[in-house]
């Protein structure tokens, strides 16, 4: 079904907006009602569902009366003429309709808006239980692959000047290419501040613009896009509050416990979450300064919304490298997750993939991570644990009573082996099988239910490319050249290399 000469109307104008579009309706009734002295034009409006149908390039219907006499004169066009098929217009092979549909079926956590009319739209992001959602404008392209490239082609005048209208504003967005294949389609993604970059001072080189073909929108790629945006964008919005907050960290960091709620600052989740995180990380790395013996580690996260801070959060990296000087060649510090099989039912493929990928990170890091199942330790503290000499709380993850984060450290002996007792069933619990990394990543593999052959592979792709440019952190806070190391790192562990 071809487009109308409506729809193609409104966006060659800036009108596909409804708001946008009762303005010059408006303005062109009154204008009307003066001239010819018909006093019902200027009181005519288009309510949203009516504008939704007109816009949508698919209603052959006629508007009658004054409205069809004000849209005759706002467009220069009988009403004949703008509901039928616009000259020279062709069906798109593929429908937006259907791109979206995909998206959404597949990914319940997104919802890709385009209005009729046009490829471009918003590609909302909903979180969970610990990210807020997000927002980013995004615009679909027609592409064919060749290589490992997936070219734009067959935009024409129009197109072209879509493309650069939507490349211009600096908000986040993304670029969607759309490879037909017989009966089906793959979708590419590309942040538009890579594709903005080579494309300025003038008009977008589209000639030249393409997508990597390693970023294919799978479950490896959405993952990294849907928690990156929530995270930058959280963080962005808090930006201001977090640096007048940060002497916070300092007047807690004096404490021997601690314990602040929430309320105390007005932060999103993420911010929160940010928060919590970096006063645990000085606050460990405070109450280890002096520790001559190798700590082992109890981590709280369960989701790959959970994990995905490790992947991103700047000062995590920092603290991870300070951890380092426990490493030696006889000795390696020891990180415990607690994974319920019944909490890895319930994620979604992509969250799983952001888990293993924030535990691949720690193996890169010389840490030996342990998975244990039992449901009953879901709730052992987030600690650092020097058997013998001191446990250190730091949690943040589900922090009790609605606290930023519960901070302490103790050596008392009771507490001392309640902790050693718990990290001993660990080791005899252990979910994973092996001596090594690859050993182990791939089990993990195996109890998260990911394809090892497809997840590897696709690291190697992405890793090879770099994340920046599928999505690009704005944040101060964040950085994903750790996470790029890491594809890199699974993606020499693939089974053909």
């Amino acid at each position: 079904m071809q487009p109308t000469l409506f729809s193609f109307l409104l966006k060659d104008r800036d009108l596909l907006g409804w708001e946008a579009f009762c303005v010059h309706f408006a303005a062109t009734g009154r204008k009307a009602a003066r001239e010819t002295g018909n006093h019902r034009l200027a009181t005519v409006s288009v309510g949203r569902t009516t504008f939704d149908r007109w816009s949508s390039g698919t209603w052959y219907g006629r508007p009658r009366g004054e409205a069809a006499q004000i849209l005759e004169r706002l467009l220069g066009h009988t009403v004949e003429e703008l509901f039928s098929p616009a000259p020279g217009a062709s069906e798109p092979t593929v429908a937006l309709e259907s791109v979206a549909a995909r998206v959404g079926l597949r990914w319940p956590t997104s919802n890709l808006m385009l209005p009729a009319g046009g490829p471009a739209g918003t590609w909302e992001i909903a979180g969970r239980q610990r990210l807020d959602g997000t927002s980013a404008a995004v615009h679909l392209l027609p592409v064919v692959r060749r290589g490992e490239d997936a070219d734009v082609h067959d935009l024409g005048q129009d197109g072209l000047r879509d493309l650069e209208r939507f490349l211009r504003p600096v908000r986040r967005g993304f670029l969607v290419g759309v490879e037909e294949r017989q009966d089906d389609f793959n979708l590419y993604v590309r942040d538009a501040a890579a594709a903005r970059r080579p494309a300025l001072p003038g008009p977008p080189a589209t000639g030249g613009l393409s997508i990597p073909s390693a970023y294919l929108l799978d479950d490896l790629s959405y993952g990294i896009l849907w928690a990156l945006t929530q995270l930058d964008d959280g963080l962005l919005s808090d930006d201001q509050a977090l640096d007048a907050e940060q002497h916070l960290l300092d007047t807690y960091l004096s404490l021997p416990r601690s314990a602040p709620s929430q309320l105390l600052v007005d932060l999103t989740a993420v911010g929160s979450s940010w928060m919590g995180s970096a006063f645990c990380a000085r606050h460990i790395r405070q109450e280890l300064a002096d520790a001559s013996e190798v700590p082992i580690f109890w981590t709280r996260e369960q989701t790959g919304e959970e994990a995905a801070c490790w992947l991103f959060f700047k000062h995590k990296l920092d603290y991870l490298q300070a951890l380092d000087r426990f490493h030696g060649a006889a000795t390696q510090t020891v990180r415990v997750f607690c994974l319920p099989e019944a909490e890895v039912a319930r994620s979604e493929k992509y969250e799983r993939v952001l888990l293993l990928l924030a535990i691949a990170l720690m193996e890169r890091f010389g840490i030996r991570v342990r998975v244990v199942a039992k449901t009953e330790y879901s709730e052992v503290d987030g600690v650092a644990f020097v058997p013998g000499q001191r446990a250190v709380v730091a949690n943040w993850v589900r922090a009790p009573g609605g606290a930023l984060w519960a901070a302490a450290s103790t050596s008392t002996r009771g507490e001392l082996r309640t902790y050693a007792s718990v990290f001993a069933d660990a080791q005899g619990a252990d979910v994973l099988v092996g001596e090594d990394p690859a050993s182990r990543l791939r089990s993990l593999a195996d109890y998260l239910g990911l394809d090892w052959g497809w997840l590897t592979a696709r690291c190697h792709a992405l890793g090879e490319y770099g994340v920046a440019g599928l999505v690009r952190p704005r944040s101060r806070l964040l950085t994903v050249e750790a996470l790029d190391e890491t594809l890199l790192f699974l993606g020499k562990l693939a089974p053909s290399r």
